[in-house]
């Protein structure tokens, strides 16, 4: 049984929804490479458009290893999200253990604001076997 869960956070307005789960197809758990993909949904609650500019991920493993992640947008684009609608994407992580967790930010702006910060939830990246 593969665990999904879902993990929410709302900031300003902006809902973001996350979904991770254990890739064991890509995975190998002998070489200590464990792969896991989450699904995010990013939805624009306010009345005006915002659009994505960076994202600032911290990824953790079961070893005490913070890794750092920076970048500009999301999977390649800064998306414009208008009132009302949702962007979705999905993406992928891999740990040397059997569980870690992430969590970070995206750096948004709107029409009328200063660029602010809207929380990732934190998320746990967890093999199923390592649950029981």
């Amino acid at each position: 049984m593969n665990l999904i869960r879902t993990y929410r956070a709302t900031t300003k307005g902006v809902r973001v929804h996350v979904r991770s789960k254990f890739e064991p197809r890509f995975s190998k758990p002998d070489q200590e490479h464990f792969i896991f993909s989450y699904h995010i949904v990013i939805e624009n609650r306010t009345k005006r458009a915002i659009q994505v500019l960076n994202r600032n991920w911290l990824i953790f493993d079961s070893y005490g290893k913070l890794r750092r992640v920076n970048g500009r947008g999301v999977v390649g684009v800064q998306p414009e999200i208008l009132p009302g609608q949702l962007f979705k994407y999905d993406s992928a992580c891999d740990l040397s253990s059997t569980f870690g967790s992430m969590r970070g930010h995206y750096l948004v702006k709107s029409t009328t604001a200063r660029p602010f910060k809207v929380a990732i939830p934190e998320f746990r990246l967890e093999v199923p076997w390592a649950l029981s």
